[in-house]
């Protein structure tokens, strides 16, 4: 947000934050903006709100709870915006991916079922495995299992906490990826590929910017067909996919940046880029300039995931986030807290990320601060 309004602030564009009450009053520091209360994550309410709004130009957001939203307001308002139709396509997996089936771009085999003995008859039905199930409009890899048998259904349908219906879909082998960009002038720009490290239950766990990857103009010119496909026109973009056996298969595609700092990284590997700036601009209708900017730098993120137990000690943190290079930390543990198995993004025990000159430099900054940090943990 701080960065947002400081782009905003340099085009003489006033912001107005908006969030729901309880946010609004557990939110730090001052942004200098007025802040408006809603319930930003109903698209009902703010459709009803925005019939009464006072003058509104444009409406953005960079949260996934919010994208639903936004198209509902710039809808009502006759805002530039993305059709609300298009937001429910890449909310709910399963239309996603159909709809970039018909596009013919390369995709698994997916059903969206709501019993288990459905998700049986689809494992037996598309065999050897294995498959995925997973909510159908989750995030942060919530409730996401590899099922290798029908015998791990049951263990994976716990982990949906009463989430139905859900998805079961084939496993897609190969390194993972995503692309960020903007829309301008309802084109896409891909500002820079992330190169992903997933550990258990599909957290990922590392990101570096740029992506070493040779398929790149495949990649970017693939992710340009995605968002055509599914309707996506305004907005920042973050598409997942995966270079599986010589293809570019299409994952999860968000009209909104991607999380984890990967804005700031962005920005960092194409200095003089502003993300929401160039954002604001498409959505008021200004003269925009393609991106010319190229990659001249790296970034990288390394998260935090400790073993099962208890938070004895904390050493070297404050050392470690204060490094020049560091473009942001966060650190989600204390002394007394226990720890228990990471199974989503939201629970990552922390993160750094650094940006350098180049991915030598990038993985030097991170091995130092995984030096300085020490997590002591005592069993419980």
């Amino acid at each position: 947000m701080r960065r947002l309004t400081e782009q905003a602030s340099r085009r003489g564009i006033t912001v107005v934050g908006t969030d729901t009450r309880a946010n609004l009053e557990a939110s730090q520091g001052p942004l200098g903006i007025e802040r408006l209360e809603l319930e930003v994550g109903d698209a009902h309410s703010c459709r009803n709100w925005a019939r009464t709004a006072p003058p509104v130009d444009a409406v953005l957001t960079f949260r996934e709870k919010c994208v639903a939203s936004v198209a509902a307001v710039s809808d009502e308002l006759g805002l530039a915006g993305n059709a609300p139709e298009a937001v429910r396509v890449i909310r709910n997996k399963d239309l996603c991916r159909e709809a970039l089936r018909k596009a013919g771009l390369p995709q698994p085999r997916v059903r969206l079922v709501e019993r288990p003995e459905e998700a049986s008859a689809f494992i037996n039905g598309t065999g050897p495995g294995p498959w995925v199930v997973k909510p159908r409009d989750g995030m942060g890899s919530e409730g996401v299992s590899l099922v290798r048998s029908a015998d791990d259904l049951p263990g994976a349908l716990a982990r949906l906490t009463e989430q139905r219906p859900f998805l079961v879909e084939e496993f897609v082998e190969g390194p993972e990826f995503s692309a960020e960009g903007v829309m301008l002038e309802g084109h896409p720009w891909v500002l820079a590929i992330t190169e992903k490290k997933v550990g258990s239950s599909f957290v990922e766990i590392g990101h570096r910017m740029p992506a070493r990857v040779k398929e790149e103009e495949t990649a970017r010119a693939e992710v340009g067909r995605a968002l055509e496909a599914v309707g996506i026109t305004h907005g920042v973009f973050h598409v997942e996919f995966w270079l599986s056996r010589g293809r570019c298969v299409l994952g999860e595609i968000h009209a909104r940046p991607g999380g984890d700092f990967i804005h700031a990284m962005v920005e960092h590997v194409r200095p003089g880029a502003e993300l929401y700036g160039m954002l604001m601009d498409d959505l008021l209708g200004r003269a925009t300039v393609s991106p010319t900017l190229t990659p001249t730098r790296a970034a990288g993120t390394d998260y935090l995931v400790l073993p099962p137990g208890r938070v004895g000690a904390v050493s070297g943190w404050d050392e470690a986030a204060s490094m020049p290079s560091v473009l942001a930390a966060q650190l989600s543990v204390d002394v007394g807290q226990e720890i228990v198995a990471v199974d989503s993004s939201a629970s990552r025990h922390g993160l750094v990320v650094v940006g350098a000159d180049d991915h030598d430099q990038v993985e030097s900054l991170l091995s130092k601060v995984a030096e300085k940090v020490r997590v002591d943990i005592e069993p419980v």
